[in-house]
Parts: structure tokens; sequence; C-alpha cells
């Protein structure tokens, strides 16, 4: 639980203060859909019957205990009828990167995706399993593992490794004049008996949910074929989420009506703030155990404090300790061998932490999820935990600026999408786009600006934070031309559109206006094929407007290739540059990125590099979501985070490069 210690991301885009239960569809009458993907290594052992006998006893274990909530369904990706290119992404990034890849941020599709690993070695099966809720984007907190010698077994002990962490999800509501108690609405609640699967003193994470610029992502069917909406309709927006740390919720009554009554333990003091874009709340129930639990506190620094010097731990599994009326169980005791601090009983759950050394106080609410050490970052040196708290918010600011910029891509593209439909519905509609759009980037550009300004004051705090608050006000000057950019594109939309709905003007003449817009549109992105082959379209539709051939001559002797050395270093920025996946691999890239710019910039390509920029806001999302799912506790990951933040120094730079060159 302890994994984003130095890197907290969070997505910033607008303010919304409307209740969850306006904004988010608790989805009562929606059934899960449970997918156990199987992943294994080759061995002879776990043949092609092995592993059908594994899907078949997986299945019957799961789909009975899930009875009328839902559909289990089990996949094998070493099946033949699953080719790489039918897999979900999510697929496809565990394959990259393993279980790490459950952590980072992606739209939400309302599947539970469930990976099971099985590997044969040294005479035993080894499973693995770790589950990704498409409900609230929250994944379990660890990796499940178990050992079985005979192979009948390795299908009904999977079962009951993934049933551990199924965990029923819901929506968070507020109740009136209570700040420490919520509602929270179980989604499929009209299906059947979901109470079954939830209880008094069981323990939800939380997450906040936001909305965002992009369609809702695409669904697949159990073949593998793409779910598309019904024809006239519009996707709804994509929804994405936040987990909330060190927030909890306790279960303390289960009402028949499949909703929850819980405690919030939380560290802050307003434990579900609706800002920063987020429309609500969705939470989902952790596999917790009874145990005794060790602490162990960590500094600023990601080293472990190996001394008590002063600090009292104390820890309950219903409330936090109240410092007003001290009990002795309460205290966890310092083990100067093991730089743990232990408590004196098994908590069932949940531990709510309380930390202090003089006026310092600070409290947790962690999960029990198993009896290994707990990780808390506390430092004995207010000025170094002010840091550290201060690094944290401007890492917070610089992800939020670069989702923001995302998002803001994203919506070129669609409107960009919508327009090449050439159709009447399709203008409107890119219009309502590129409106919505501008108005979040707008919003987004305020808040931002006001926190940068925030951030800006307090840099005495740690003064190397200085090129990371350059970086965000690079960002949010980007993020303010383009959304100038947006607008003159809206003016030349919607123009189109009223002529459209003018009967007395000539459809050869709308579609022209239509044409043109488009083209800019593409220019501005550097898409110059696409807008070539819109000026092909415009010069048939006008054939005695000589200026429109020349328009078109012209972008196509920008776009030509001058020799050799002008294509490879086109095709690296477009096309190989977009596909690096790893912390070592953009590092490794660096020359050869500056290397193909340098070939463009002497070849005058503005339009590659300007179709760079848009992949530029991509990969520096990437490399974020990379360094986010890292730990800073343990010493390879610190050496990847400095990677990462001397990668993003060097993008940033390059990328501002870039900008006054295309001007």
């Amino acid at each position: 639980m302890m994994r984003r210690l130095f890197l907290v991301v969070v997505g910033w885009l607008f303010t919304a203060s409307s209740p969850a239960s306006a904004q988010l569809d608790s989805e009562t009458k929606q059934p899960y859909l449970w997918r156990i993907v199987l992943v294994t290594k080759p061995h002879p052992l776990i043949s092609d019957d092995f592993r059908d006998r594994v899907k078949r006893d997986i299945f019957a274990a799961l789909q009975t205990g899930l009875g009328s909530l839902g559909t289990v369904e089990v996949i094998d990706l070493a099946d033949p009828a699953w080719p790489r290119d039918k897999w979900d992404p999510l697929w496809q990034q565990f394959d990259d990167k393993g279980f790490a890849a459950l952590d980072l941020p992606r739209d939400l599709t309302g599947t539970k995706t469930h990976f099971l690993r099985i590997e044969y070695r040294e005479g035993r099966f080894h499973l693995e399993a770790r589950q990704y809720d498409g409900f609230t984007g929250l994944c379990s907190p660890l990796v499940r593992t178990q050992s079985v010698h005979a192979p009948e077994q390795v299908g009904r002990v999977a079962g009951i490794l993934l049933d551990r962490d199924f965990g029923v999800v819901g929506t968070v509501e507020p109740l009136a004049g209570l700040k420490d108690e919520v509602k929270v609405i179980l989604r499929g609640a009209d299906l059947g008996p979901i109470q079954q699967r939830v209880h008094r003193g069981d323990v939800l994470a939380l997450a906040g949910v936001r909305k965002t610029n992009r369609p809702a992502p695409v669904e697949r069917t159990t073949t593998g074929k793409i779910k598309l909406p019904p024809p006239g309709t519009t996707p709804p927006p994509a929804l994405t989420s936040t987990p909330r740390d060190f927030t909890l919720l306790r279960v303390t009554d289960v009402v028949p009506d499949g909703t929850l009554r819980c405690t919030v333990l939380t560290r802050y003091e307003n434990a579900l703030p609706l800002t920063g874009g987020i429309i609500g709340y969705r939470c989902m129930k952790l596999g917790t155990v009874k145990a005794p639990i060790a602490i162990r506190l960590i500094r600023g620094d990601g080293t472990v404090n190996r001394t008590a010097l002063n600090i009292e731990v104390r820890a309950n599994d219903t409330a936090f300790p109240n410092p007003a009326d001290p009990n002795p169980r309460e205290v966890c005791k310092f083990n100067p061998a093991t730089a743990q601090f232990h408590s004196e009983r098994p908590l069932a759950g949940v531990a709510c932490i309380t930390v202090a050394q003089g006026r310092q106080v600070k409290q947790f609410p962690v999960p029990i999820l198993h009896d290994q050490p707990i990780s808390l970052p506390f430092d004995d040196n207010p000025a170094t935990a002010d840091r550290a708290e201060y690094e944290r918010a401007v890492y917070a600011a610089a992800a939020a600026t670069a989702d923001a910029r995302l998002s803001q891509t994203v919506c070129f593209e669609t409107v960009t999408r919508l327009l090449n439909k050439q159709t009447k519905a399709g203008n409107k509609e890119a219009l309502d786009h590129a409106q919505r759009g501008f108005e979040t980037a707008d919003a987004a550009y305020k808040s931002l600006s006001d926190e940068l300004a925030r951030l800006k004051d307090q840099l005495d705090k740690s003064p190397n934070a200085a090129p990371m608050l350059e970086r965000i006000e690079q960002n949010l000057t980007a993020l303010h031309q383009y959304n100038q950019q947006l607008e003159d594109h809206i003016r030349k939309i919607k123009k189109v559109v009223e002529r459209e709905n003018n009967p007395a003007l000539a459809a050869r003449e709308v579609q022209a206006e239509e044409l043109n817009a488009r083209i800019a549109l593409l220019l501005s992105n550097g898409e110059a094929e696409q807008a070539l082959a819109a000026y092909d379209q415009l010069i048939l539709l006008l054939p005695e407007n000589p200026e429109l051939k020349e328009r078109r001559d012209k972008l196509a002797a920008e776009w030509k290739i001058r020799d050799a050395a002008h294509q490879q270093a086109r095709d690296y920025l477009l096309k190989v540059w977009p596909t690096v996946a790893t912390i070592p691999d953009f590092k490794d890239h660096l020359d050869k990125i500056r290397a193909a710019v340098d070939t463009c910039k002497a070849k005058g390509d503005k339009l590659t590099l300007r179709k760079l920029l848009t992949i530029f806001i991509a990969s520096r999302t990437k490399l974020q979501d990379l360094a986010a799912a890292l730990d800073g506790t343990q010493e390879a990951d610190r050496k990847l985070i400095a990677e990462a933040t001397e990668v993003g120094k060097r993008m940033a730079a390059l990328e501002k490069e870039i900008v006054e060159f295309v001007k």
C-alpha cells in the first residue's frame, strides 16, 4: 500500500461540486463480468489438457459462488483462439510488464480482470494472482501466491486464491450531517443476495472518479470482437480514477437493500473532497486478515528510520487512538534489531495507526493484508517532512498538467475524426466535443496556474523542485496556446454548422468550408498526409480555384522526404519513439531522438516535429506512469526514479526547443 511514496499521480482537470449520486451510476442492475486471464510458462507438465482442466475447475469454483451476480470467464492466453491482436490492452501491458502493469492509471471498463500466472519449477506448481477492477480502477494490493505438488489440485487451489480478492464494489454517498460516516450502494445489488459477500468489519479501499474528454473505451466479447455502440449514438465520456491513499471505509452495517453503512477512516481533514475534477467516489472490498502488525517508518529520502527518537506509535482496529484516553494495549513497542514497531495484539482487518513525535502527529489507516511489515512515511525531522510533502505536491501538479495536455490532444484527435465523417451530424458532434474540451482545458489551466503560483511561493522548502516547476509552467503555456487554437477551430466549425442549417446556401460552399476547417485542424497537429488528402477533395470540389492547388503543392513540397537520412529520422520519430515502453528504454533512446530531431531541423521539416509534439505528450504521461508505479523505499526503484527524472528534464528541454522551431 506504500508503493507511491514519492510520486503521487493525481488527475486535476476541473472542479466539481455535485454529489457522487448525481454524477456516477451505481449500476445496481449491472452484473459483474469477472475475467480470469490464465498465463502459463511453457513446460511439459503444463500441457493443453492441464490448462483445460485448470480452466474448468476455476470456472466451476467461481461461477457457483458468484451465482446470479454475474459471469465468470476464464481466458487462456496460450490458446490459439486468442492471438495477441485480439488481446485487451491490459492483457498486453501485463504480458510486457507483469503485475506492476495493474498499477498504471487507465480508463474504466467495468470489467474485473484477474491475472493468474502458473509456472512449474523445483517440483511444484507455483501460482500467482492479482486483480484489476474496472469499475473502481483499484487493484488488489498484493500478489497472492500459493504452491502445490499435484496437478489435479491446481484448479481448486487457484479458485480459492482468486476468490479471496474478488471484492464487491460500490458507489459512495455522503450522509447528511455526518462527516465520518457514508453510505455505499453496492454494484449488482438488485441481482441477488450480494450481502453474502460483505460483512460487518470488512474494509473497503477508495478511488476518486473523474470524467475525461475521451470516449469510453471499446469493449470486446469473449471471442475478441469489438462491441460497437448502437448506430447514431455517441459513446459516453470515459471515466478514470485515482486511488485515495490513507483513506478507508470500515463496514458497520449491511442493509438488506444492498447498501452498506460505513465509518470513514482517513488521515485527512476532508476525507472525500470533490475537487481536482473528481465527480464521486467508488470503493472495493479488500481481502483483509486478522494479524499483529509491524511498522517501519520511512524518511523523505527513502531510508528507514532506525531509531525511536521519542517517537510513539499506537494502533487500534476500530478507531484512531484517543490521546486524551491512552490505552496501554494500543502502544506498539520498538524493536531496535528490526527497526520496527510491533503491536501487542492481533488487529482485525484494519490498523488505525497514530505516529507522534512532539507536536508532530500523523494518522494512517492501513488495511491488514498479511503479517509482513507495513511501511509508513514519517520523518523525524519536521523540515525534511515538509520538504517531502511539498515535493509530492509538485509531482502531483506535474502529473496533472501532463494529464490535461494529454486530454487536450485526445480532444483534437476526436474532433478531427468526427469531421472526417463529412456529415452534418458528425460536424455538430465535433462542435459539441470541441466546446466541452475547450471548457475543460480552460478550467484546468486556471486551476493549475493558481496551484503553480502557490508552489512557487514555497520553493524555499525544496529548491531542487525548480526544474519541475519550470516544466509545469511550460506545459501550462502549451495548454493555453493550444486552447487558443481550439477556440479558433470552434469558430470555424460553428460557422460550418450554421451554414449547413441554412437552406439558402449551396451544399458545395458548405462542404468547402468544412474541408478548410478540417485542413486547419490537421495541420495544427502535423497531420500532413491527411491534410493533403483533404486538399485533394477540396480541389475536386472547387476545380476553378487555382489557389487551392498552389496551397496543396506547397504543403506536399514541405512534407516531401529530402533524402534517406531524412526518411530514417521521420520513421524513427513517428514510428519507433512512440513504442518506447520502459524507463531504461527511454534513457537509451534519448541520443537517438536528439539526432533525429536535429536531422529534421536541418531539413526544415516542421510538420514532422509538430506531429512529434503530440506524441511527446503521451510519452511524458507514460514516463510518469512508469515512475509512479515504483517503490521509493527500494534501492533499485530509487535508481529508476532518478533515471526517469533525468529523462523528463531532457525531454522537456527538447520539447521547448521544438516548440520554438515550429512556431
